[in-house]
């Protein structure tokens, strides 16, 4: 049967599809902000009927934005802890049709809430989000009933799990593996299949972690994707498809890469290596990575791409926005009882970094509820693009940050991983955390497993050189301090690999089968040193 939105496109009404589902884009800064003060007030009203809005508002409900971002404190998870990790329904505002978590920093699981309103418009903004991924200039509706979708991302309870669901009771695509063999099948397994099933199938669209798209493209570039995934598959279908890619490649004079296989329509990406790999992915797959932003408190896609994929928007009936500038975010950092001040989006500067504050609509259960995502305005217009609304790229988590001797110029992940990145070393896998050294100053430790033997003189002074080349602020510090404050420990071949497994052996949730790149805990570091020298 199909879908409403895909008869409209089968009908051809392609505008009527882009104005319902892309036309906050044709909005101006003013129109938006009205948007957002609309449903603000809404959704106050009705959490000043639950219990949790009167103990987070207090009995009487704000009656402004303005009397509301006054009266209201911003909050945290720690805020709502006590009723979400019990899932106390009695204390919302509306009953959850679901519940999705999301892995905090210590191990524990955070819980959020998600009303039927919020549900319905979490698969909206993920086709909202496949729709500019495949446009290439405004009004462009190039998704089409049927449509090969390999999904790969976390089932259900994670947010990208309803997103799925959600999808899929929205739009006709055809799901590898279909939507509902997903949940039973491990992260791995479901890369596995979705591949082998897209060498008979084909790839129209692609929504994926950056990192597993690099990792499936260097397989085949390794020759592992004409043999690993094509032993059992002996349909005509496949093998002709192989064939072509062969042909493709050889011609070319390259390693086999996806895109000598699929010609993939749009690719919808989220991590925060995207960046990183950005230029590589598009010439593996050919076709550029289109990312989102999105985070499980919201609970929905609250900020896209367009047909220039690199910087986003946010939409504007997902959630009311604030934003600690960064200036007040540092001296939430320094002093954790110090009150920020926010700024609206009509207010943002290009070029400056804010911590995004979000609160619900749609009867969600978070008020003024600090994300701890930097974000940076890279526009607050765009005449040759005819955007009048700001645009922003992610920029770091604030526990994914390193403070080296209070310097202003704070080393993030996506900093550390393109100083590693263009170092042309050939690694394997890293995490770095900051480490009191034997002469009583604070540096980097870097933890790296190599492909090939390097000298630790050497990879400490090339990521040292490009820290320097891409941070002026380090460049400061080195000088300041008269030594390189990068310090490496490698670590033989194969422990990471091994680590995973025994997360994975021991019932460690997904996101915590690898170390954490940035700041990873001292026990995860003692198991690593004891793999390492367990392989040694």
């Amino acid at each position: 049967m199909t879908t409403e939105v895909g008869t409209l496109i089968d009908q051809g009404r392609f505008e009527e599809v882009w104005r319902r589902f892309c036309g906050f884009l044709a909005l101006t800064i003013e129109e938006f902000m009205a948007i957002q003060e609309r449903l603000l007030h809404e959704q106050i009203q009705i959490m000043g009927k639950s219990q949790l809005g009167r103990l987070l508002m207090g009995e009487r409900v704000p009656e402004s934005v303005e009397e509301f971002r006054r009266r209201v404190r911003l909050t945290t998870y720690e805020d709502y802890a006590p009723y979400f990790q019990n899932q106390r329904e009695d204390m919302l505002a509306e009953k959850p049709v679901a519940w999705a978590h999301t892995s905090g920093r210590s191990g524990e699981y955070k819980w959020a809430p998600y009303t039927a309103r919020q549900f319905k418009l979490l698969g909206e903004g993920v086709l909202t989000a496949f729709i500019l991924s495949n446009a290439r200039r405004r009004g462009e509706v190039r998704i089409r009933p049927g449509d090969t979708l390999v999904y790969n991302a976390p089932a259900r309870p994670y947010t990208s799990g309803h997103a799925l669901v959600s999808l899929a009771e929205l739009f006709d695509f055809r799901f590898l593996p279909p939507a509902d063999k997903t949940e039973t099948m491990s992260f791995e397994e479901r890369i596995s299949v979705s591949f082998k099933m897209a060498l008979r199938y084909g790839i129209d669209q692609v929504g994926s972690i950056s990192s597993v798209l690099m990792r499936v493209a260097q397989s085949f570039a390794g020759g592992a994707g004409s043999t690993g995934f094509s032993k059992d598959l002996l349909h005509p279908n496949v093998l002709a498809r192989l064939g072509r890619g062969l042909v493709r490649s050889r011609l070319a004079q390259r390693p086999l890469l996806p895109r000598d296989l699929w010609h993939v329509k749009g690719m919808l990406v989220g991590g925060t290596d995207t960046d990183i790999y950005r230029e590589r992915l598009q010439q593996y797959w050919g076709c550029p990575p289109h990312e989102l932003y999105a985070c499980t408190e919201a609970p929905n896609i609250m900020a896209v791409g367009i047909w220039t994929h690199r910087e986003m928007y946010f939409l504007p009936h997902v959630c009311f926005y604030e934003f600690i500038p960064e200036e007040e975010w540092a001296a939430t950092r320094r002093d954790p009882n110090y009150l920020p001040v926010t700024v609206l989006l009509d207010q943002v500067k290009p070029g400056q970094r804010y911590e995004v504050v979000l609160t619900n609509f749609y009867g969600g259960a978070f008020l003024r509820y600090r994300t701890r995502d930097l974000i940076r305005f890279v526009s607050v217009t765009d005449e040759k693009n005819d955007m009048k609304l700001p645009a922003m790229v992610f920029d770091s988590r604030d526990s994914d940050i390193i403070d080296l001797a209070g310097f202003t110029g704070m080393i993030d992940e996506g900093l550390m991983w393109r100083a590693i990145e263009d170092t042309g070393l050939p690694y394997e896998e890293w995490f770095v955390r900051k480490e009191v050294m034997t002469d009583g100053h604070a540096g980097l430790r870097l933890y790296i497993e190599m492909r090939e033997p390097v000298a630790d003189e050497v990879i400490a002074e090339r990521v040292d050189a490009q820290l320097a080349r891409q941070n002026r602020f380090y460049d400061d510090l080195r000088t300041m301090l008269g030594h390189i404050p990068v310090f490496v420990t490698q670590l033989p071949a194969g422990t990471f690999k091994e680590y995973t497994l025994r997360q994975r052996e021991a019932g460690a949730d997904l996101s915590h089968w690898k170390p954490r790149h940035m700041n990873a805990s001292d026990a995860t570091v003692r198991a690593v040193l004891a793999i390492a020298e367990e392989r040694k």
